[in-house]
C-alpha cells in the first residue's frame, strides 16, 4: 500500500496492526494535511450488502461532534473493493503508556475518564455504541486533551456477519474462543453482555469505561488471567475488590462510582454516560478535598495483567463459602428497613439558612441575569457562593448564568455541588425548592419544566413583579412568546417603574419584529434606568436599541447606539457589554459593506476578551474575525480564523460557538466547492442545533447542508427541504430567514433552468431584504435576479440590476471580492448572450484575476464563461485551454452542473477546432447529465453540439436524431414557462445563433 492513493489519500507509512484492520499514516493531498487510514480485515470484496452497511454505518460515525472524538473524515473503497476509513492523524500517548510510564494521579485519571464518558454520551446519543473501549483507543495529546479513537468501528468490521445473520456480539465470543491476541473487544475491558455473545447497548461501553477507571486508579485491571477464557470468566463470575483495597488513598466515593460501573447486571450499572459524568462530578470533590489523594501518583503494578489464582479457582472458592439462610438475609434487610424508616421520621435535617451576604448578592446576581448581562451575574453569583458555600441556590443560579454563557462544564460542577448539598429537596420550604427546581432545569435546558416551577412560584406570589418577568423568561425560552409577552407586561402593571420588564419586553418585541413596540419599551426602560442612576441597565437598552435599528435597515442610527452603550461600557469597566457592542458594530460595518471597519471593531473585541480571559468570548470574536473575511471573498484568511475561533471554543466546551465555527467552516467551504466537507462540518452543526432546541440557527445551518446537496446534484431533495423550511419560517415570521431560503430556493431552480421560478424567489428575498437594511445581502440579491434575468433574455432589467449591484459592490471601503465577483459574472453572462465575445471574455478575466484562487467556484464558473467567448470568437486552442482548467476543478468540487457544463464547453472548443469525434463524445456525456438533471436548454445546447459534429463526422442519420431531440428540449421549455416568456427568451441573440444551426444541420449544410 505505501506509495499508493486512495481517492486524495497518498499512503505514507504504516502506523500499526490490530485485530481490526491495518492503519497507515496518509497525506490528504487536497487540503496538505495527515490523517490515519485504516483498512479493516473483515472486508470481503465481493460482499455488496457488506459494503453497503460498511459504508452506511461509516456515514453515521461521521456525524459525531465532540472536542474528545476523533473526527472519522472520509470512507471509500479500495482498487481492490475494500472498504476503508480516514480518521483525525490524533498525536499523544495512549492511556496506556502514560500508566505504565510515569502514572496519573487519582484527579487526572478522574479527569480523563471524565472526557472519555462525555465522549460517549454524545455517540449514544447518536445511537452508536463504541464496543472496544481499552487504553489504546484513549490518546492524551500534548495539550492534554482526550480523544477517543474507533468509535463504532466494531460495528463496522462485523457489519458483514450481521448482514449474515451473526450479530457483532457473536462475532466477539467466537474471537474470543479462537484467538488470543487481538480481538474485536479486548477481554480485559469487556462487558458480561458481550463476553456472552448477547446483545449489548450503551450500558456496555459504560462497564469497559468502569473497567479503564479501575485500572487507572488501583494500579492493575479488574480482571486477568492467564488465557482468554480464564479472563471471560471472570467478567462474567467474579467481582474485583475495590480500588482501595488494592490503593488505600482511593477514597470510598470513587469505590462506589467504580463499583457501579461493574456491575454484572446492566439494570444495576448507571443507565447513561451523563449519569457517569455526575458520579465523577462528585468524586472528583472528594479527591480535590483530599490533598494527599490528589497528588498522589498511580503506576500499573508490575502483576498488572496477571492474577493471583486462576479464574475458575477463585470461582470455585466464592461458591463452596458457607452462606447465611435466606430467611436470616431476609430478616435482617426488614430489620434495617425499618430502622431506617424510624430513623428518618425522627430526624430530619434542616434546610441551610444562608448568610446576608450571600443572599444579597444572590438577588444583585439573579437582577444582572433577568437583565442579560450573564457575564456581571457570574461574577456576582460566583461572590455569593463565596460568602455561603453551602447556599444550594446560589450554585444553581450561578450555573444557570455558566449555562448561558456556554460554560457547560462549570454549570455541570455547579448542578454536581447542588445534588450534594441538597439530596433530599423535600427539607427545603417549598417556594425555596420551586426555585432551585425552576433554576437547575433552565441550567439542563428543560424548560417546560422550568416553566411550571415558575408558574407555581407566581401562584404564590401573585403581586410581585419580578415572578412574572421570571416565568416570561422561561416561556421565552420554551419558545412560547405569547406566554412571555403577557407575563411581562404584567410585571410592568404590577411595578411601573420596574426597567427589567421593559427591558425584557423590549427584547421579545425585537425578535419577533415588532419594532415600533420594541422601541417604545427601550425607550421606558432607559428613562428608569436613568432616573435610579444604573448605567449598566441603560448600556444594555443602547445595545439592544442599536441591535433593533440594525435589524430596521437603519445602520447610522444603529451605530450611533452601539457607540453610546459601547463608551458607557467602557467608563464602568463593564467588559462583556464592551464586547457585545463591538461585535455588533462589526455586523454593523459588515451590513454597510464597510469590510475593512467590521474587521477592526471584531479584532478589538477578539483582543479585549482574551486580555480579560473570557475564553468563549474570544472564541465568538475570532468567528465573527472569521466571518468578516469571508464578507470580503478572502476565504483562505476566513478558514484560518474560524478554524482558531473552532479550537478555542472545543478547548474551553463552548458548545454554541463551536456549532457557529463549523456551520460558518461549512459556508466557506461551499464557496470553495468543497461541498463533501461542507455537508460534515453543518451536519455537526445542526446535531446540536437541534438537540438544544436552537430553532433559528438549525435552519440557518440546514440551508448550508441543503446548498452542499445542491452542489452535489441533489436537486430534488434540496428543493423539498428548502420549501418544507420556508413554510416554518413563514409560520414563525422570521422575516431575515424567509428571505434566505426564498434566495437558495431560487439557486435551486437557477440550476434547474427554471428560470421563471428562479427570478420569482429572487424577487421575494430582494423586497424583504430591501426592508432589512442589510445593503450587502441587497446587493446579492440584485446580482441574483440579473443572472435569471440575463438567462430569460431581459437584458435591459439585468444591466440595472447590475449597475445597482455594482454600485454596492463598489462602495469606497468596500473591499467586497465575493459581490464584486458575483457582479462580474453576470456582467460576462450578458455580454456573452449578446454575442459580445470581446466584453465576455475580459469580463471573465477579471473575475478570475479578482477571485485568484483556482478552487475557488466562482473562478470556474468564469472559466466557463471565458471558455466560450474565446471559442466563439475563434480561439479554439485557448477555449479548450480554459474548459479543460474548468473540467479539471469542476471534477475536483464533484458538483454534477459544473461537471457537465465544463463537459459542454470542452465539447464545443474541440469542434470549433476540428475534432469532430471528440466533440461529438464530449457532447453526448454532457448531455447525459443534463437529461438526469433535467436541464432542458443545456441538453438543447449539447444536442446541437452532437449533431454538428455528427454531420462533419459523416453521420448525418445521427445529426437529424441529435437535431430533433434539440427541437424536442426548446419545445420541453416552451411547455414549462409558457409561450410568453419562452418568446422573450427565443430574443436572445445567442438563442438566435443556435437556431440557425440547428437549421443548417437540418439542410445538411454545415
Amino acid at each position: 500500500m505505501i506509495g499508493e492513493t486512495l481517492s486524495h489519500y497518498r499512503i505514507l507509512s504504516p502506523l500499526g496492526e490490530g485485530g481490526m484492520g491495518t492503519v497507515y499514516l496518509a497525506e490528504d493531498v487536497r487540503l496538505g494535511r495527515r490523517v490515519a487510514v485504516k483498512i479493516p480485515h473483515s472486508a470481503p470484496a465481493a460482499d455488496n450488502l457488506y459494503h453497503a452497511r460498511f459504508l452506511r454505518e461509516a456515514r453515521s460515525i461521521s456525524a459525531l461532534s465532540h472536542p474528545n472524538i476523533a473526527t472519522l473524515f472520509d470512507y471509500g473503497e479500495t482498487p481492490d473493493g475494500k472498504p476503508y476509513i480516514v480518521m483525525e492523524l490524533v498525536e499523544g500517548s495512549e492511556l496506556g503508556e502514560l500508566l505504565e510510564g510515569d502514572g496519573l494521579t487519582i484527579e487526572r485519571a478522574i479527569e480523563i475518564i471524565r472526557e472519555v464518558a462525555e465522549a460517549l454520551g454524545e455517540a449514544h446519543r447518536r445511537g452508536i455504541i463504541h464496543r472496544d473501549i481499552k487504553p489504546s483507543n484513549v490518546i492524551v495529546n500534548e495539550r492534554g486533551e482526550v480523544k477517543v479513537l474507533d468509535f463504532g468501528l466494531a460495528k463496522l468490521v462485523g457489519a458483514g456477519h450481521e448482514a449474515a445473520g451473526v450479530t457483532p456480539e457473536a462475532e466477539t465470543m467466537q474471537r474470543l474462543k479462537t484467538r488470543s491476541d487481538v480481538m474485536l473487544g479486548t477481554p480485559l475491558y469487556l462487558s458480561p453482555e458481550q463476553a456472552k455473545g448477547a446483545e449489548v447497548d450503551a450500558r456496555s461501553d459504560l462497564f469497559a469505561l468502569g473497567a479503564l477507571l479501575y485500572e487507572c486508579v488501583a494500579g492493575r485491571p479488574a480482571f486477568a488471567g492467564a488465557t482468554v477464557v480464564e479472563i471471560a470468566a471472570q467478567v462474567l463470575h467474579v467481582t474485583p475488590p475495590p480500588p482501595s483495597k488494592l490503593n488505600p488513598v482511593v477514597p470510598r466515593a470513587l469505590d462506589r462510582v467504580v463499583c457501579k460501573a461493574l456491575a454484572k447486571n446492566p439494570d444495576e450499572r448507571y443507565q447513561s454516560a451523563d449519569e457517569f459524568v455526575a458520579a465523577l462530578a462528585e468524586a472528583h470533590l472528594k479527591v480535590s478535598a483530599n490533598g494527599h489523594a490528589r497528588t498522589q501518583t498511580v503506576r500499573r503494578s508490575a502483576d498488572a495483567d496477571a492474577v493471583p489464582h486462576s479464574a475458575f479457582t477463585t470461582l470455585s472458592e466464592n461458591l463452596r463459602r458457607p452462606r447465611l439462610s435466606i430467611v436470616a438475609v431476609v430478616g435482617a434487610v426488614v430489620l434495617a428497613l425499618l430502622g431506617f424508616w424510624g430513623l428518618s421520621r425522627w430526624w430530619r435535617p434542616a434546610a441551610h439558612k444562608p448568610s446576608p451576604d450571600a443572599e444579597n448578592l444572590l438577588n444583585r446576581g439573579v437582577d444582572f441575569m433577568r437583565d442579560g448581562a450573564y457575564w456581571q451575574a457570574s461574577k456576582t453569583l460566583a461572590r455569593a457562593v463565596e460568602a455561603d458555600e453551602k447556599y444550594a441556590l446560589a450554585h444553581a443560579r450561578l450555573a444557570e448564568a455558566w449555562t448561558e454563557l456556554d460554560y457547560l462544564d462549570k454549570a455541570n460542577y455547579e448542578l454536581v455541588r447542588v445534588a450534594q448539598l441538597v439530596p433530599d429537596r423535600s427539607v427545603l420550604p417549598e417556594r425555596e425548592r420551586l426555585y432551585l427546581d425552576a433554576v437547575t432545569s433552565t441550567a439542563t435546558r428543560d424548560f417546560a419544566q422550568a416553566r411550571k416551577a415558575y408558574e407555581a412560584i407566581a401562584q404564590q406570589t401573585p403581586q410581585e413583579a419580578y415572578a412574572y418577568v421570571d416565568l416570561g423568561r422561561a416561556c421565552e425560552k420554551a419558545e412560547d412568546p405569547k406566554c412571555a409577552g403577557d407575563n411581562y407586561l404584567r410585571a410592568t402593571q404590577l411595578n411601573a417603574t420596574y426597567a427589567t420588564a421593559y427591558l425584557r419586553v423590549g427584547i421579545l418585541y425585537t425578535r419577533q419584529q415588532e419594532y415600533q413596540s420594541a422601541a417604545a419599551a427601550f425607550e421606558r426602560a432607559e428613562a428608569i434606568y436613568t432616573d435610579t442612576g444604573v448605567a449598566e441597565g441603560r448600556a444594555e437598552v443602547l445595545y439592544r436599541r442599536g441591535y433593533l435599528l440594525r435589524a430596521t435597515g437603519s445602520p447610522a442610527d444603529a451605530r450611533a447606539e452601539l457607540g453610546r452603550a459601547l463608551e458607557l461600557a467602557r467608563a464602568n469597566g463593564y467588559e462583556t457589554q464592551q464586547i457585545n457592542a463591538l461585535l455588533q458594530l462589526s455586523a454593523v460595518a459588515s451590513n454597510e459593506n464597510d469590510t475593512r471597519g467590521a474587521q477592526e471593531y471584531a479584532r478589538e473585541a477578539f483582543d479585549l476578551a482574551r486580555a480579560k480571559g473570557m475564553e468563549n468570548l474570544v472564541a465568538l470574536s475570532l468567528v465573527d474575525l472569521g466571518n468578516t473575511y469571508y464578507a470580503r471573498g478572502n476565504y483562505a484568511e476566513a478558514e484560518k480564523y474560524l478554524k482558531q475561533g473552532l479550537e478555542f471554543a472545543e478547548r474551553n466546551k463552548a458548545q454554541r460557538v463551536r456549532a457557529k465555527a463549523l456551520g460558518n467552516l461549512g459556508g466557506v467551504y461551499l464557496q470553495q466547492g468543497r461541498s463533501e466537507e461542507a455537508a460534515r462540518h453543518a451536519e455537526r452543526a445542526l446535531a446540536f442545533y437541534q438537540s438544544g432546541g436552537y430553532r433559528r440557527e438549525a435552519a440557518q445551518t440546514l440551508t448550508i447542508l441543503i446548498r452542499a446537496q445542491r452542489q452535489m446534484g441533489n436537486y430534488a431533495e434540496s428543493r423539498r427541504a428548502l420549501e418544507q423550511q420556508l413554510e416554518l419560517a413563514e409560520k414563525a415570521g422570521d422575516r431575515a430567514l424567509v428571505a434566505l431560503l426564498h434566495s437558495e430556493l431560487g439557486w435551486v431552480l437557477l440550476r434547474l433552468e427554471n428560470y421563471p421560478g428562479a427570478l420569482g424567489h429572487f424577487e421575494e428575498s430582494y423586497a424583504i431584504e430591501k426592508t432589512l437594511g442589510n445593503e450587502l445581502r441587497i446587493g446579492h440579491s440584485l446580482s441574483n435576479q440579473s443572472h435569471a434575468l440575463c438567462a430569460l433574455g431581459r437584458y435591459t432589467e439585468a444591466r440595472s440590476k447590475i449597475e445597482e449591484a455594482s454600485g454596492i459592490a463598489g462602495k469606497p471601503g468596500a473591499d467586497n471580492k465575493g459581490l464584486a465577483a458575483d457582479v462580474g459574472l453576470a456582467r460576462a453572462q450578458a455580454a456573452l448572450g449578446n454575442r459580445n465575445f470581446g466584453d465576455a471574455k475580459t469580463r471573465s478575466e477579471q473575475v478570475i484575476a479578482l477571485v485568484d484562487r483556482e478552487n475557488d467556484k466562482t473562478a470556474t464558473e468564469a472559466r466557463l464563461l471565458l471558455s466560450r467567448a474565446q471559442t466563439l470568437a475563434g480561439d479554439a486552442a485557448a477555449g479548450r485551454r480554459s474548459a479543460q482548467a474548468a473540467l479539471d476543478a469542476a471534477k475536483r468540487f464533484g458538483d454534477p452542473w459544473l461537471l457537465s457544463s465544463a463537459l459542454l464547453a470542452y465539447a464545443e472548443s474541440l469542434l470549433e477546432a476540428g475534432d469532430a469525434q471528440g466533440a461529438l463524445s464530449g457532447a453526448l456525456e454532457a448531455r447525459e447529465g443534463f437529461a438526469r438533471a433535467g436541464r432542458y436548454e443545456s441538453e438543447f445546447q449539447a444536442c446541437l453540439v452532437a449533431a454538428r459534429a455528427s454531420l462533419r463526422a459523416g453521420k448525418p442519420e445521427d445529426a437529424r436524431q441529435y437535431a430533433a431531440r434539440a427541437e424536442a428540449c426548446l419545445g420541453e421549455l416552451e411547455r414549462a414557462w409558457g409561450k410568453q416568456v419562452f418568446d422573450t427568451y427565443q430574443t436572445r441573440p445567442d438563442v438566435q445563433a443556435a437556431r440557425k444551426h440547428l437549421a443548417e444541420v437540418g439542410a445538411g449544410t454545415v
